[in-house]
């Protein structure tokens, strides 16, 4: 019982290890850190610009142009992470604080939800599914982006 315990707290770390890689490649905009983290027929539900995105050549083309939307300093910030992690499989999920600055410098920022599904290969951790969000006003359509966790 102790080993599987074990193998589970250790998975757990690397996880929690790669989502702060995560975080410094989107704070950093590189794309070829953040593309590292995904298997190739990763399924993702971003928060804006599509419905999902089909594998990684998708998605990160999608990041590509969400990168060069935010030109100034880019802010990510992962709060109340929980991590659940068997061997072989593993999700996460996060509330998120993610903005740029506009073009006059002011930082804009906004509260994301994320969760992430992690699969085990030979390559190690990668994500097979993202999903971000935001929630929305049923009656007028509008996101909440002023919800504060």
């Amino acid at each position: 019982m102790s080993n599987v315990m074990t193998n589970i707290s250790k998975a757990e770390q690397q996880i929690r290890d790669l989502v702060n890689q995560y975080v410094s490649a989107v704070r950093t905009k590189d794309l070829s850190r953040v593309a590292a983290l995904y298997t190739d027929e990763v399924l993702a539900f971003d928060a804006i610009l599509a419905l999902q995105f089909k594998g990684k050549t998708a998605y990160m083309a999608h990041w590509q142009t969400c990168m060069e939307f935010a030109k100034g300093e880019t802010l990510y910030e992962v709060h109340q992470l929980q991590v659940t992690a068997s061997e072989q499989l593993a999700f996460s999920h996060s509330v998120n604080l993610c903005g740029c600055a506009n073009a006059q410098g002011q930082m804009e920022k906004s509260w994301m939800r994320s969760t992430q599904c992690w699969r085990h290969t030979n390559e190690g951790w990668k994500i097979a599914h993202e999903h971000f969000s935001a929630p929305f006003d049923v009656e007028n359509g509008q996101a909440l982006f002023t919800l504060q966790p």
